[in-house]
């Protein structure tokens, strides 16, 4: 049974959920809009004597409602959803939900903050979705004597976070919205969590997928946001802004699905400002995150997503494999951030058999053996065949295996070293291979999104007493890492160690190799660029290719 509890801020009195160890101050806006299109500005001012009902969820972004289809799709194993989910809106979305452990109300401690950034492509997801329901890792926390104050944020998606066009920018609408969201939700940490028992000198931000690439992202901030940084499965090496060429592109196609296409400058933007949710969702449909490098001839024949694009300022520069190897110093928060951890799962690849791979699975071979040998040079396109044991012959069962490696590899563990060698603090790379043994398309495998799944330990319950425990490692690791103790040896180029979790059938934890990722497959494409047989930067740019059917 849950009852409510109060605690006095600059803000206003807030009134929260308390159940079983914690309190959890839902719905608590951060920043208010002038419009749905406009960027947010910082709650600064309240009436510090009103109280505020912080006991239910606030309005979610508008965006399909994917929590359940994330749940029996891509985790494959359902927990249950909210019912009703909160309401869209295009203006009230900005809000947290802060999960508070007793003690820190108990006796006045300053708890260490963690910062959730939900995935989704961009496109979806909510801060009320179950599957990441922070409440089990804030008592494991407790119980491990390392308490920690967990907030999950929302943040505007799809054409509300990311539209943009010159006519939007000449009018005072810059775009990125989704990630100044997240950042406007960071310095509201920053300032106010101190009310609600955190210590503000003491955050780690971290996320999964979109959420991962956006935690990588903010980095680009020249004012420090966060003191550590954690990021599973997405870097913005895959999650490529967009050229400002392809950002025109998905604003006329949005213009054209509203029927503005000869409408006024004024008229189409006052249309965008006050659409309604349903129309912003129904209307600006999701597509899939691909070809941000393509000449305009291609581009225009592919659907265009809503990403963050190069703005010069929120994403100043174009982040790259070979940027990163030379320690681009284009970065401001490989300075201000002291520590990061950075993961990559051993079948992350096969998101993308949820993005059309799995209907071609017929042939499969034979179209990866064309594409590479099209958008590669010839010997650059042999070796990577060659690494992977692909030929025009190979079965299709096996071949789509072999290219989820290959997709692994290039848009996942390939950027997560990258991202580790030239980090100035010190980092920690892990690698997660438990397996998926829940029935779907991707059972067996080490799947993306399985990480965050075992971490929130929401899905406990459906597990085996191995993979439990693999869970619950990964959970202390990640509450240690908060509390600012060191979770295992920090990665150095040829003398870092690599924690493994999983598989369970084997090992909780493990290490991969005896130099870094030494003996594991994941470094193949590293070790052929540094042999100077593979651009990495082309191969990314070839495998998008191939994804979008060229």
């Amino acid at each position: 049974m849950s009852a409510s509890i109060s605690v006095k801020t600059p803000l206003g009195i807030f009134r929260g959920k308390t159940s079983d160890g914690m309190v959890q101050y839902l719905g608590v806006n951060y920043a208010a809009l002038k419009d749905q299109l406009a960027p947010p500005n910082l709650i600064a001012t309240y009436d510090p004597d009103a109280i505020i009902d912080a006991t239910k969820y606030g309005p979610r972004a508008p965006a399909p409602d994917g929590c359940a289809l994330e749940q029996s799709l891509l985790i494959q194993c359902t927990i249950g959803v909210p019912d009703p989910a909160p309401r869209m809106s295009g203006t009230e979305c900005l809000n947290l939900n802060i999960t508070v452990p007793h003690i820190a109300l108990q006796d006045n401690r300053k708890l260490p903050v963690m910062v959730w950034i939900h995935g989704g492509g961009f496109l979806m997801g909510a801060n009320y979705w179950p599957q990441y329901d922070p409440s089990r890792l804030v008592r494991m926390a407790a119980k491990l004597g390392m308490p920690v104050i967990v907030v999950l944020m929302n943040y505007r998606l799809g054409a509300l976070g990311n539209l943009t066009s010159e006519e939007l920018r000449d009018v005072g609408y810059p775009g990125n919205n989704s990630l100044r969201d997240q950042k406007c939700a960071l310095q509201w940490v920053k300032r106010y969590i101190g009310a609600f028992g955190g210590d503000a000198e003491n955050v780690t931000v971290f996320g999964e997928s979109a959420g991962a690439a956006s935690v990588l992202y903010q980095l680009h901030s020249n004012e420090s946001l966060f003191d550590r940084a954690i990021s599973m499965s997405g870097t913005p090496v895959m999650l490529k802004p967009l050229p400002t060429t392809m950002a025109e592109m998905s604003y006329a196609s949005i213009l054209e699905n509203f029927g503005l296409e000869k409408a006024t400058a004024s008229e189409r933007i006052e249309k965008l400002k006050t659409a309604s949710p349903e129309e912003i969702v129904g209307k600006a449909p999701l597509s899939v995150p691909l070809l941000p490098l393509l000449e305009d001839a291609l581009v225009s024949k592919l659907s265009v997503p809503h990403l963050p694009h190069q703005d010069n300022l929120v994403v100043p520069v174009r982040t790259t494999f070979a940027s990163l190897a030379a320690s681009d110093e284009s970065i401001p928060g490989f300075k201000w951030c002291e520590s990061l951890m950075i993961d990559s799962t051993h079948h992350d690849g096969s998101i993308f058999l949820f993005m059309g791979l799995a209907q071609r699975n017929a042939g499969i071979a034979a179209a990866l053996v064309k594409s590479l040998r099209n958008n590669l040079p010839a010997d650059a396109a042999t070796v990577v065949l060659d690494a992977y044991g692909i030929t025009p012959a190979t079965e299709d069962d096996e071949a789509m295996q072999r290219t989820i490696n290959l997709a692994t590899d290039i848009a996942y563990a390939a950027p997560t070293l990258t991202y580790a060698r030239p980090f100035s603090g010190k980092s920690y790379l892990f690698n997660f291979d438990d397996l998926n043994s829940w029935d779907g398309p991707v059972k067996g495998m080490s799947t993306h999104m399985l990480d965050a799944a075992h971490l929130f330990q929401n899905f406990n319950e459906h597990l085996s007493e191995g993979a439990q425990k693999v869970a619950e490692a990964l959970g202390a690791d990640f509450v240690r890492f908060a509390n600012g103790i060191e979770p295992w040896v920090e990665y150095i180029k040829a003398e870092g160690e690599v924690r493994v979790y999983g598989p369970s059938e084997e090992r909780v934890v493990g290490i991969v190799g005896e130099n870094g990722w030494g003996q594991s497959r994941r470094d193949t494409l590293w070790r052929l660029e540094e042999s100077g047989k593979v651009d990495l930067d082309a191969l990314s740019v070839a495998w998008d290719m191939f994804v979008a059917g060229r």
